[in-house]
């Protein structure tokens, strides 16, 4: 069973977050302790029965599908499962909680999901499903597939911008704020790659350790922009087009006759989408050095900015071959997502 997920639905799923959201006052919000466990984990509470058999299996359907357009399949989350007895106290901060339960009792007669915030720690996101029947408590779950995807994934994203918040690049966002009058909150240890009249390239280049050596991994962040004449620029066609052009002209590989460009074969994912008031469009897709072998995944951003009547591309890539991408796509994307086109005037922090 295939449950496609609207990801851009978050915004009504995020909606119906803070409606129900459980909640201790403001105050006592910072008595919680902080949320625990890896990036994209998500804690499934229920009893053996109960995770091995059609609940379990609609699940695993759910979170189990791929990430969308990396060049290797990861899923949307892993799944920890726990019984009743094992999910302790050390358990309960952790930052993605699914609590599901089958009883015969008043409040299990119709099955339900509530999705909440903070229950145990802070910054969490805590779901709990009830019902009578496991077979009602698997449709119910195929119902809100789509709202518990899109809520897990924008609060990770979320994560991801708070720790870059943390340790950001001052001097970057000043300069990006004089020189095209937009911000972006970028890690501290990127750095300046390009800047053009019509192109900036920021590079954040990182070292890993796996299998006992050290490997490269590269984050990469695009801006770019354009006259907005014709609704049809936002279409998938014309955003391929634009970046296409634009990165053959800015972005060369290591080989002579090498630049970066899209790879087709495999189809991008385009969405429609509004960011901050304003109609955009997101593409999600592989990139590849042309006469070379480099490529990997990408998240790009286009966005009217009504004040000076452009378009403005704010895209990232990211460059780990020995690496699953997945977690560095959702830090690629909060970089992205946190484009603001009107920031208040700043001048360029002293290094």
């Amino acid at each position: 069973m295939q449950i496609q997920a609207s990801y851009n639905g978050w915004f009504a799923a995020f909606c119906l977050l803070l409606l129900v959201g459980c909640g201790s006052q403001e105050g006592a919000r910072y008595a919680l302790p902080r949320k625990v466990g890896a990036a994209g984990e998500l804690v499934v509470v229920c009893d053996q029965g109960t995770w091995k058999g059609p609940v379990g299996d609609t699940l695993r359907s759910i979170f189990g599908q791929a990430y969308p357009v990396l060049p290797q399949f990861e899923p949307w989350f892993d799944l920890v499962h726990l019984t009743r007895d094992q999910f302790d106290r050390f358990w309960k901060p952790h930052r993605n909680i699914l609590d599901l339960e089958i009883a015969d009792r008043v409040d299990t007669q119709e099955a339900h999901l509530g999705i909440y915030r903070e229950k145990y720690s802070r910054h969490q996101i805590y779901m709990e499903g009830k019902a009578r029947h496991a077979g009602d408590l698997a449709l119910e779950l195929t119902a809100k597939a789509g709202d518990m995807l899109s809520v897990l994934q924008r609060e990770e994203v979320d994560r991801f911008a708070a720790l870059i918040e943390l340790d950001e690049n001052e001097v970057l966002r000043a300069e990006l704020a004089q020189h095209w009058g937009l911000e972006i909150t970028v890690p501290r240890d990127a750095r300046m790659a390009k800047k053009m009249d019509e192109f900036v390239w920021i590079d954040r280049q990182l070292t890993r350790m796996k299998g006992g050596d050290n490997h490269d991994v590269q984050e990469g962040f695009f801006i770019y922009r354009e006259p907005y004449t014709h609704d049809s620029l936002f279409s998938m066609q014309a955003r391929i087009s634009k970046r296409n052009k634009m990165l053959r002209k800015y972005v060369p590989g290591p080989n002579p006759g090498a630049y970066m460009t899209t790879e087709l074969r495999y189809v991008p994912s385009y969405e429609e989408v509004v960011f901050d008031g304003e109609f955009s469009s997101e593409l999600r897709g592989l990139w590849k050095m042309q006469n070379d072998y480099m490529g990997g995944p990408f998240y790009s951003l286009t966005t009217y900015d009504e004040k000076s009547g452009m378009l403005v591309t704010v895209e990232g890539y990211v460059y780990a071959p020995f690496f699953e991408k997945r977690e560095y796509m959702r830090e690629v994307e909060a970089v992205v997502r946190s484009l603001s086109l009107h920031p208040l005037p700043a001048e360029v922090p002293t290094p």
